[in-house]
């Protein structure tokens, strides 16, 4: 039984480092090849329109669940990676906060939901109802994956966060097969995934790890001390992905939404490594001396950028040929948008490394000022340019908004982490 404080755990090395890499690439490459597979099954079967309906159905209910969020798995991670509770303890206080954010997250759904798609059909509105009262699942699932991430399991950690896009992706291809077009089974199946995921996680958590209900007043406090400093980060981190697609949702129309839709899960395919590199800095850096740590971020940045450049140079040639062939006609209106947000994708990839290298050297506030601003300057431009300009201004704004949070987060890292552009760049 897995009940010993976590300082009696040894540190990992090189070569689990490495394994962790690994395993951690191919999780990431799973998760975001099933969602490429699901973005184009969703995007044939429903068409622009109901693309568009099925991206606000999602976006505001996950938009509240991330607001609710308080950076806690994060949190988790870090502390246990500190050896500063016990998994007991970690367990015991997750399961309160969680069903705390369920609670929250419920509440302020049915009050949103009605208002924000009021434009919609009656359809959509119940489909979104739904969405909110199974929020639970999505956001309960998150943390049975983040008590092994925090004691390095990274496998298992792997294993569940890719079984909720892997059974939603099985009722995809069925209802493509079976040619049953209908939004609200493409909604069950992506719900029914989040509730699989997180039975999957208790289970393996109850007989992996064998916490017991072990209370520490301390845990929740500092839990959240740590939440609130990486919240904002987070929260600009979604809101950068998604506040288009909100913004789209009750300015612009459910086509123009559809084709956003489309262009965003093109351009973000090059995320995987990126995405994977920090988790993996994180994990480790949060359990590393300074100047290791420093070492992992360097090594993590260097690899994501090579893999950016050469990645969105490819899809940038290739697009028109896969957006018409892979998504079909309806959807060549994307091509553009695709075009213009993959620069903003580069940056966004290499900020994923500098935000978890900050958060795993105890300093998760760092990017706050970066994404706070760059979230003002989306929304801004978004509220400016949207109505005119549609889903084209919005990619565009949106890439703007990326680079600046890049820029600024350079200048941070370099003050206040004493990381150069230099140590980034070069092995030292």
């Amino acid at each position: 039984m897995i009940s010993e404080p976590v300082e009696d755990r040894p540190k990992s090395g090189k070569r689990a480092f490495l394994e962790h890499y690994g395993s951690t690439v191919f999780g990431q490459g799973l998760i975001l090849g099933l969602g490429i597979l699901t973005g184009v099954l969703s995007a044939r079967m429903l068409g622009p329109v109901g693309r568009g309906e099925y991206a606000a159905i999602n976006a505001w209910p996950l938009g509240i669940a991330t607001f609710f969020a308080f950076g806690i798995n994060q949190a988790i991670v870090f502390y246990m990676g500190q050896r500063t509770f016990t998994v007991s303890e970690s367990a015991t206080a997750a399961a309160i906060i969680g069903l705390t954010q369920s609670a929250l997250s419920i509440a302020v759904g049915l009050i949103v939901i009605p208002v924000v798609l009021a434009k919609y059909s009656t359809t959509v509105r119940h489909l979104g109802i739904e969405f909110v009262l199974l929020t639970p699942a999505v956001i309960l699932s998150v943390y049975p994956a983040n008590l092994f991430q925090g004691l390095q399991d990274l496998p298992r950690f792997n294993l569940i966060r890719v079984f909720a896009p892997l059974i939603y992706a099985a009722g995809l291809i069925g209802l493509y097969l079976a040619r049953r077009n209908n939004l609200s089974a493409v909604i069950f199946w992506q719900l029914f995934g989040c509730v699989v995921a997180l039975v999957l996680g208790v289970v393996l958590v109850v007989t992996v790890i064998k916490p017991k209900l072990q209370w520490n007043p301390v845990a929740i406090p500092t839990l959240f001390h740590f939440g609130t400093r990486v919240q904002t980060p987070n929260l600009g981190w979604y809101f950068q992905q998604r506040i288009e697609q909100l913004f789209l949702s009750v300015l612009g129309t459910p086509p123009q939404l559809g084709l956003y839709a489309v262009a965003v899960t093109l351009s973000t395919t090059v995320m995987v490594f990126p995405q994977a590199a920090g988790i993996v800095t994180f994990s480790h850096g949060s359990g590393q001396g300074i100047q290791e740590a420093k070492t992992t971020i360097g090594r993590s940045f260097r690899a994501s950028l090579l893999w950016l450049l050469v990645c969105c140079t490819a899809i940038y040639i290739v697009a028109p040929i896969l957006i018409r062939v892979v998504f079909g006609p309806a959807f060549e209106g994307s091509i553009l948008a695709c075009r213009i947000l993959l620069p903003g994708a580069v940056a966004m990839g290499l900020n994923q490394v500098l935000y978890n290298g900050a958060s795993a050297l105890g300093k998760p506030g760092i990017p706050s000022v970066a994404e706070g601003i760059s979230t003002v300057v989306t929304a801004v431009g978004l509220y400016l340019f949207v109505p005119r300009y549609g889903y084209i201004g919005a990619a565009a704004i949106s890439t703007v908004a990326y680079t600046i949070s890049f820029l600024l987060m350079l200048g941070f890292v370099r003050q206040l982490l004493g990381l150069r552009i230099r140590d980034l760049l070069f092995c030292s």
